[in-house]
């Protein structure tokens, strides 16, 4: 095995006993030792890898972000502005039942520290998709505002600080609600 290749399933390694650790207890509780130990490294490789706590925190919230499925959106809204608010909510289902949406929704519920902006950007492209549906809606005056409260409806919260689970029925009520409101 090539000296790259080695090296990046070494610090996947990493982060992912991190991840455990850092779901089995908060950021405050976790230490580089118990996740050098979960990891079976040296606490002295994991400083070399990641620098400081803060630093593999902020690592493993990104890492396990890149590993969510990018949305399956085309970039025109096509079909009716029901065919366009169900794809919607068939990719945030699939999203939210992928294990990286589980993983950070787990290290989500135990700790305040992850970064609000990067976990909003999970959101843009279905906000992008979604104004570009509901700007051919002539109902629709706003259509940023309304992109944004149909996410509000179909996943609780754009950001972590009050999380909710992501289910069919609370998709298809959102879907619903908005058809009868826009169409």
């Amino acid at each position: 095995m090539s000296w790259p290749v080695q090296k990046d399933r070494r610090r996947r390694e990493m982060l992912w006993a991190a991840s455990d650790v850092f779901t089995a207890l908060d950021f405050n509780q976790a230490n580089m030792q118990a996740i050098a130990d979960s990891a079976g490294v040296t606490k002295a490789t994991l400083y070399a890898y990641f620098g400081d706590k803060g630093q593999l925190y902020r690592a493993v919230i990104d890492y396990w972000l890149e590993e969510l499925p990018e949305p399956k959106l085309p970039c025109q809204a096509s079909g009716g502005l029901r065919t366009c608010l169900e794809r919607v909510a068939g990719e945030l289902l699939q999203q939210s039942e992928h294990p990286a949406s589980h993983v950070l929704t787990h290290i989500a519920l135990r700790s305040s520290r992850i970064p609000q902006k990067r976990w909003r950007q999970r959101y843009l492209p279905y906000q992008n998709y979604l104004e570009k549906t509901l700007s051919q809606s002539a109902r629709c005056s706003d259509h940023g505002q309304a992109a944004t409260q149909f996410l509000l409806l179909a996943v609780g919260s754009i950001d972590c600080s009050s999380l909710m689970a992501v289910s069919g029925p609370r998709l298809a009520a959102a879907v619903e609600l908005f058809v009868q409101a826009y169409v």
